[in-house]
């Protein structure tokens, strides 16, 4: 297999990567096409929020690791797992990450600092926007070089176990010996080397990896695969530093709602396969991917992650969809049997009208390149929140990012942000600041270091929430007003506090709405507009209209002047970076939609709720019914046989399980996150499907969880084995090299 060079580039040669610029070039009559073909053939764009078990997913991810291997011309072949994420920017995050995580097993006691050599200065400011240094920066611990014989020195002179990793962030131009004297040193200190080609055309990528001393450790991809129009990046990591994050315990500690959709990594397949002359090996295994479940698993597992697909599976959730519609998935079974399924997942609450709805076909021949769908947008948002400047994102954790960066700029005078324990925010460097689950947390640090996490449910919390709000240090409260994680309800004595006490003590309030937004709880947000006013918004799930990842991140006026006073540039950069007029015309245009249904949303989730409370009252295995409007969540009562057994995350997925196979119901830890636009018929056949699933007797319950985990075990058991000999081969080629 050899590289096709002279490929006709002319869309991803252009240089869209300058400061300020936006990522994103106009959609083309291809990209289009892609969309309106995908919608009429009623492919999921969306599923789950770790990694969904796509074909379109596992295809990308062994092409990239394909791809490195051909330019390396490597005699025996490294295994690459790649993340899929929706920029460039996540992409390093995410490689940071799992570098700082490995240096941590390796030495616990390190600093885990990382040095990043970038000659643009694309970074510095994302990562330390008010340039305080890398001990107090908003992503702590990495240093910036416009120099390579600066990071050289720092490299050659530092102690090595205090550094996670080295990124290089190429551009043309670059020596490749001088990429090589950094790799060897990297080689000889056992530093992970990053290598970011998302700024340079493919040709000098390819001829920069061709030219590497050592197979490279991580490789950072961005938006040129996807030819600058849809959001995408990846990061691609040699196996055996994958380890930190392939065990049970481990396996979704990075996620991303909308990474790995089916729609950008559809893209992504084409564009490698431009550049690479197919092999009939590599158009079977395309194929096999394709067509054949266990073959898509195999993949998975080799290619991205070897234990979610097993969990997938273990919920019943590696499933072969025939076509997605409304709120209905249909799926192929044994022996080429489909079976129609109510969806209760839809992107992890991005089904803001279900999947595919019938107009999106309509907005794409309406699609005009030169339009400014964004600003009509826009002043949507604005009219929805009350906030008058909304910035453009393309993930949950992207919106999150850019309101606490904004938030930081115009309070720069105090550093504390206060987070109430139990609260979500995103897996980003920044955005997992807002995380307050230590174990999300602490594999990645150093992290933001002036962070309270508040426990809202003790005893003394109006008078703790008091003492940090009169601190004088607080310069952001960040939440949720329904935790994502658990459903709890933000006490509302609390936020009354949060907001009686904000104009005097000068702090601000962002309220994230990623998830409860978009009329998921019932209103347009979560919170009452008549009574509390918050200064930052986040939006993201319902906007994407289960087709295109957007997201936004709202501020008053106060907030954007005083953040533009600070950094004008990055705000100014902030408005344009993210853009993309194709995404923000599909949101548009759902929002709309939605709009004319607004009241059928409160109705419904009041509905369902109620049936669903019924059900409760007869099944021995439910608690209750936990949410508001159409995000609930089912509470099993742990305290009996077998549920006090299994514990709360296997009885939820077996649940998940028997909701599937018996009710015909998808969901996914017992929670409920139906379609807005759902049907009465089909609320009384997903209340129906949940009632019978339950009906089955604890110890048929029992019987069923031993065999469904025995079957995980050994498949968990089969795909350690196999992990084991691909990293035993991948680390003898990397000594090799």
């Amino acid at each position: 297999m050899k590289l096709i060079k002279n490929v006709n580039r002319k869309d991803i040669e252009q240089n869209h990567l300058q400061v300020g610029h936006t990522l994103y070039t106009p959609a083309t009559g291809t990209v289009l096409d892609t969309i309106r073909q995908r919608n009429q053939a009623g492919k999921a764009t969306f599923l789950l929020a770790s990694q969904p078990v796509f074909a379109e997913s596992a295809q990308v991810a062994y092409l990239l690791c394909e791809y490195i291997n051909v330019i390396r011309n490597n005699d025996a072949k490294a295994i690459y797992k790649s993340f899929l994420c929706n920029s460039r920017i996540e992409a390093l995050h995410g490689a940071i990450k799992i570098s700082r995580h490995n240096a941590l097993i390796a030495y616990p006691k390190s600093d885990r600092d990382v040095l990043i050599y970038d000659q643009e200065g694309f970074y510095a400011d994302l990562f330390d926007p008010l340039s305080l240094g890398p001990d107090k920066a908003l992503v702590p611990g990495v240093f910036f070089y416009s120099a390579w014989p600066d990071l050289l020195s720092h490299l050659d002179k530092g102690n090595a176990q205090d550094k996670a990793a080295v990124v290089v962030c190429l551009h043309n131009g670059f020596p490749v010996a001088a990429l090589n004297r950094i790799q060897t040193l990297c080689k000889q200190k056992q530093i992970i080397l990053i290598i970011n080609v998302a700024h340079v055309p493919e040709g000098v990528a390819e001829s920069t990896l061709a030219a590497l001393v050592h197979t490279p450790d991580i490789v950072v991809w961005g938006e040129a695969l996807t030819y600058h129009q849809v959001p995408f990046g990846a990061f691609s990591v040699i196996d055996d530093l994958y380890r930190p994050w392939a065990t049970v315990a481990t396996c979704f500690i990075h996620s991303s709602t909308y990474g790995g959709n089916s729609l950008a990594t559809s893209l992504v397949r084409d564009r490698i396969l431009e550049n690479l002359s197919v092999t009939p090996e590599m158009t079977c295994r395309l194929e096999s991917i394709a067509d054949d479940p266990q073959a898509r698993m195999a993949a998975f597992c080799t290619y991205i992650n070897p234990i979610t697909p097993l969990i997938c599976q273990a919920a019943k959730l590696d499933l072969d969809i025939v076509s997605a519609k409304g709120s209905r998935i249909r799926i192929k079974q044994f022996a080429q049997e489909t079976i129609s399924l109510i969806d209760c997942i839809g992107g992890a609450g991005s089904n803001l009208r279900g999947y595919n709805p019938d107009d999106i076909g309509s907005v794409l021949e309406a699609h005009q390149p030169a339009t400014d769908y964004w600003q009509d947008l826009a002043r949507m948002l604005s009219s929805l929140t009350g906030l008058g400047h909304v910035l453009p994102a393309v993930s949950g954790a992207c919106a999150v990012d850019i309101a606490i960066t904004l938030a930081m700029l115009a309070n720069s005078e105090k550093s504390r942000i206060l987070i109430f324990k139990g609260n979500y925010a995103g897996k980003s460097l920044i955005s997992i600041n807002g995380t307050e689950e230590k174990f999300d947390r602490e594999p990645f640090a150093p992290l933001y270091w002036d962070v309270a996490y508040l426990d809202i449910f003790s005893a003394q919390a109006e008078s703790a929430l008091m003492q940090e709000l009169q601190s004088g240090t607080i310069a952001l409260v960040w939440f949720e007003v329904m935790q994502g994680n658990s459903l709890n309800q933000v006490p509302s004595r609390l936020i009354d506090l949060v907001f009686a006490n904000k104009k005097e003590q000068g702090y601000l309030v962002g309220i994230d709405e990623i998830l409860n937004g978009m009329f998921r709880t019932g209103p347009f947000v979560s919170y009452k507009r008549s009574r509390y006013e918050p200064d930052i918004v986040t939006l993201s799930k319902g906007l994407s209209d289960l087709t295109f990842p957007i997201s936004a991140a709202l501020v008053n006026d106060d907030v954007y002047y005083r953040a533009k006073l600070v950094n004008e540039a990055l705000v100014t950069r902030f408005e344009a970076l993210f853009l993309n007029q194709l995404g923000a015309h599909i949101a548009l245009n759902g929002l709309t939609n939605a709009l004319r249904s607004e009241e059928r949303v409160s109705y419904a989730g009041s509905l369902l709720k109620s049936k669903l409370c019924a059900v409760a009252e007869q099944s021995p295995l439910l608690q209750g019914i936990r949410g508001e409007g159409l995000h609930l969540h089912l509470m099993l009562d742990m305290q009996k046989f077998p549920l006090s057994l299994f514990g709360k995350d296997v009885s939820e997925l077996l649940v998940s399980r028997l909701c599937l196979s018996q009710g015909h119901v998808l969901q996914y830890f017992c929670r409920l996150l139906p379609p807005l636009n759902i049907s009465d018929d089909e609320i009384n056949e997903l209340a129906g499907g949940i009632e019978n699933a339950l009906k089955i007797s604890s110890f048929s319950l029992f019987i069923f969880g031993l065999k469904h985990i025995a079957v995980f075990l050994f498949l968990l058991l089969r795909t350690q084995l196999k992990s084991a000999m691909a990293r035993l081969v991948g680390r003898l080629v990397w000594f090799k090299a």
